[in-house]
């Protein structure tokens, strides 16, 4: 067992749930793929029935845009129980990550002090349900605006007299939209949730700054690998944000440790 420092040693490592984040992208892919597959089977499948009935058929009429209208309607519908069971995982992943999170912070300062530290956490569940909040808007928004804009390009090359079968091709073609977009959320609300966490455990114990770490690898931006090392207040984030703030950010924050007795926390030899 270390033995209890008053000046900290230096911490180990912040680890980045990877195993989260991916997990919760396989999930929201699967969802992605499902839209994708009503589509397919409620619209796609039925582009025939998209032809224009005479020259003179307007939108607001009972033929071609009142069937595109419903095969739409039909979709959205049937994608509902889908979202639904997806929202009711939310919170799980929310739970894992603070857990997660928790994990490293007493790891990270037992390996700064050799102590056990704690402090009460009530803020905790506030964070948690803002983060689930707007999660679940995210997620409702993939078949929404998927959908909308989808229906827009049917609507509009009907219009323009596209065969059918170009069509359904042209369809086919999105399939990849809400699949990107839901990659896009997982990755960015782990990473927000992640460093928010940090945030706040550091700074409610007394930590006023840390040092930028990234994982400097290809899906950094340069901006953040040339922050490696840099200190930064937190009281003062850099332009784009804290640690997981800014998209798709997996940098973390190493805390500059005070002194032990400086600490606003409970201490347990």
């Amino acid at each position: 067992m270390p033995a209890r420092r008053n000046k900290p040693g230096k911490p180990r490592k912040w680890l980045y749930p990877h195993a989260i984040e991916r997990e919760y992208e396989r999930l929201l892919n699967e969802y992605a793929l499902l839209l994708t597959q009503l589509v397919n089977e409620h619209i796609v499948m039925k582009v025939e029935q998209f032809r224009m009935d005479s020259i003179e058929d307007i939108p607001e009429s009972t033929g071609w845009y009142e069937r595109i209208r419903q095969a739409f309607l039909t979709t959205s519908v049937l994608f509902i129980p889908t979202t639904e069971r997806i929202i009711k995982l939310i919170a799980n992943v929310a739970r894992q990550v603070s857990a997660f999170n928790k994990r490293q912070f007493h790891q990270v300062l037992r390996s700064a002090y050799g102590v056990d530290i704690f402090k009460t956490e009530p803020w905790l569940k506030e964070v948690l349900e803002i983060y689930e909040a707007n999660n679940i808007k995210l997620i409702r928004s993939i078949p929404q605006q998927y959908l909308d804009s989808l229906n827009g390009k049917v609507v509009n090359a009907v219009r323009t007299g596209m065969p059918p079968k170009d069509l359904a091709k042209y369809i086919k073609k999105t399939y990849k939209v809400p699949a990107n977009r839901a990659k896009i959320i997982a990755r960015d609300q782990i990473a927000k949730l992640n460093g928010q966490l940090t945030k706040e455990r550091q700074t409610r114990i007394g930590v006023t700054e840390y040092r930028w770490k990234g994982m400097l690898d290809e899906r950094e931006r340069d901006e953040h690998k040339e922050r490696e090392d840099q200190i930064f207040q937190w009281d003062d984030p850099p332009d784009d944000g804290h640690p997981g703030e800014p998209i798709l950010c997996r940098c973390s924050a190493e805390a500059v440790l005070p002194d032990l007795e400086d600490l606003d926390a409970l201490i347990v030899h």
